[in-house]
């Protein structure tokens, strides 16, 4: 009897097993066709224009252009160097550093250098991300050059999410 039930248990386990690295496979391709697709240059509005671009290599850039009394504060223009990767569905940001530096190491002193945001939707045209507070989306669209065609990652496809 207690061989049988050590049998059940040892078979469960090994099911069990089998199902975490499907799940395991299952997102690491994902995050792989994640990281593919968001390659590029992207642009929301967030708190100024934004600029991100994102180099295959992992790292990055932002520019933010400011108006009003954040350009007084701050500077009208604000570029951040930073590396990024797809982690569990989520993209990881972290700044290295920026222009000008005074303003850069302020915000970074008062926001934080490193960025964790859930990738809620991401196609060829548009990305968007949760922010920590679980309720601001940063709605980022593709920028494309002009005159420039698509690449082949703009094509990629993403496999569906198993829940």
């Amino acid at each position: 009897m207690i061989l049988r039930i050590m049998l059940v248990f040892l078979t469960a386990l090994s099911v069990a097993d089998i199902s975490l690295s499907q799940e395991n496979s299952d997102s690491k391709v994902r995050d792989e066709a994640f990281r593919r697709l968001a390659v590029g240059i992207w642009s929301d509005n967030y708190q100024g224009k934004r600029t991100m671009t994102l180099e295959e290599d992992g790292t990055g850039t932002m520019v933010v252009e400011l108006k009003g009394m954040k350009a007084k504060w701050f500077a009208e223009r604000l570029e951040f160097e930073m590396v990024w990767s797809v982690e569990k569905g989520r993209l990881k940001k972290r700044t290295l550093k920026g222009k000008p530096e005074v303003a850069t190491k302020l915000i970074l002193s008062a926001m934080g250098d490193r960025v964790d945001e859930p990738i809620l939707e991401l196609t060829k045209d548009r990305l968007l991300l949760l922010d920590k507070d679980g309720k601001t989306k940063y709605d980022w669209r593709r920028v494309r050059p002009k005159g420039k065609p698509g690449t082949e990652s703009l094509n990629a496809e993403i496999p569906p999410h198993r829940s």
